[in-house]
């Protein structure tokens, strides 16, 4: 028997597809029975096994290296941690049926209709606590605007849908754009459900924008992902190279320019990342100054 007790208070709706996949991969693998503790999304999935609990101990086996390797599961009952992040882990079959959706994401294809008019290209970007994270590669806009023209060259006959947890963000960069939708006011698993309907996919280095991509892939889905996950030491640390499927395309948008047309777009971009870096320079002397004053007052005492 294998189960994966922390199913929900281990990461955001990515990491916990991550989670079950893996988990089900395993139990495949190794010919056991697999179970899951009552999960919030599991609703939304029409093949979701009722959750159930055999009074039986288990063996807690850690993640050992971010990559990819081989486990040891052949006999017993375990109960598995760790973050899972590959799909060389996975039942590709079971895991597609698995996450088929339940009926009411027809009610949101029939409601985002105008959004299919066209072929798509999904843009997935990640915002939040990645920017000026340390651990995590930086995106620019720079990378999605570029991912878009030089790998597609239809793109102004095609929609161009924005996913994101700072909506405002994408707007401010890409509401010049004729034929761009953004995605508002969606629960992550509505974003999910259209954004796995799109055609062609350009991704973050989140495990969202992956999933994205990984359940909405079709025959001739073009996906195109960041060079990397990680960076800095904690990148030295964490080999990722078994994160990204090999038949994704990795894009690095540090070897394409931008045509002198788009000069506006470079130049708000500038000023929005001069800002950022203002206030992230702010936050932190904050914090500096508050530590400076305690230490002072406590040398006063």
């Amino acid at each position: 028997m294998i189960t994966f007790s922390k199913l929900g208070k281990k990461g955001n709706l990515g990491n916990q597809l991550f989670q079950i996949a893996s988990t089900i991969g395993f139990a495949e693998k190794f010919g056991h029975e697999y179970f899951f503790p009552d999960w919030n999304y599991s609703k939304y999935f029409k093949n979701w096994p009722p959750a159930f609990y055999k009074d039986e101990s288990f063996e807690i086996v850690n993640e050992k290296e971010f990559n990819y390797y081989e486990w040891n599961l052949k006999k017993g009952n375990y109960d598995i941690d760790g973050w899972l992040q590959s799909e060389k882990y996975f039942n590709v079959e079971k895991t597609k049926k698995l996450f088929q959706f339940e009926s009411f994401s027809q009610d949101l294809y029939a409601k985002y209709s105008f959004l299919f008019s066209k072929k798509t290209i999904l843009v997935s970007v990640r915002r939040g606590d990645f920017v000026r994270h340390p651990h995590y590669y930086q995106l620019s806009y720079l990378f999605y605007f570029k991912s878009i023209i030089e790998n597609f060259p239809d793109w102004r006959d095609r929609n161009i849908v924005f996913t994101s947890d700072d909506i405002s963000y994408c707007k401010y960069h890409f509401s010049f754009l004729k034929n761009v939708f953004f995605l508002e006011d969606l629960t992550p698993i509505n974003q999910l459900v259209l954004g796995a309907k799109c055609d062609d996919f350009i991704i973050s280095n989140s495990t969202f924008s992956w999933w994205i991509a990984w359940l909405g892939e079709k025959e001739k889905s073009k996906i195109i992902r960041p060079i990397k996950i990680f960076q800095g030491e904690f990148a030295e640390r964490n080999n990722d190279s078994d994160y990204f499927p090999d038949r994704w395309f990795s894009f690095d948008d540090s070897s394409f320019g931008i045509e002198k047309k788009y000069f506006t777009l470079y130049v708000r971009g500038f000023l929005y990342e001069f800002l950022i870096d203002i206030r992230c320079f702010y936050h932190k002397s904050k914090k500096r100054i508050k530590v400076l004053i305690k230490q002072l007052f406590r040398g006063l005492k």
